[in-house]
């Protein structure tokens, strides 16, 4: 049985929509995951993360 029970809302360009599910989809990934993953390892270890984030924005 599927232990995900909460719903959580997304809002994304349509834009960024398009292409972050078609990167997902050519890597054989879902939207899903990838946000399960982006929560985790926010959870485990939140500086680790926000500076990656900022490596990602270019320091912004």
């Amino acid at each position: 049985m599927d232990e995900k029970t909460k719903q959580v809302q997304v809002r994304l360009t349509p834009e960024m929509h398009s292409k972050l599910k078609g990167t997902l989809a050519l890597n054989d990934r879902k939207l899903v995951d990838f946000f399960n993953e982006a929560a985790k390892a926010y959870l485990t270890d939140k500086s680790a993360y926000e500076k990656m984030i900022g490596k990602i924005l270019g320091g912004k």
